[in-house]
């Protein structure tokens, strides 16, 4: 299963956290309008991975949602 998190902010991160923790996906894909701010997320996350189930942890772009079969709408208004 393969789950995109758009904007990696608090509620973004917690919800990748809580995936990666789960073992909710295969690959999880995080996309943010800052792609520095998505990299050090999915960065941070990859560390922590090897302790959980196996989850790859990506950063990306809307291109990279395509065939995901959960896109989680994060994002707020600033």
């Amino acid at each position: 299963m393969k789950i995109g998190i758009v904007g990696a902010g608090r509620v973004g991160c917690a919800c990748a956290l809580a995936a990666v923790v789960r073992g909710s996906a295969r690959t999880i894909v995080i996309v943010d309008r800052t792609r520095k701010r998505a990299e050090a997320v999915a960065t941070d996350l990859r560390y922590g991975a090897p302790l959980c189930p196996k989850t790859t942890v990506v950063d990306g772009d809307y291109e990279d949602l395509a065939n995901s079969e959960l896109v989680m709408i994060t994002a707020g208004i600033n």
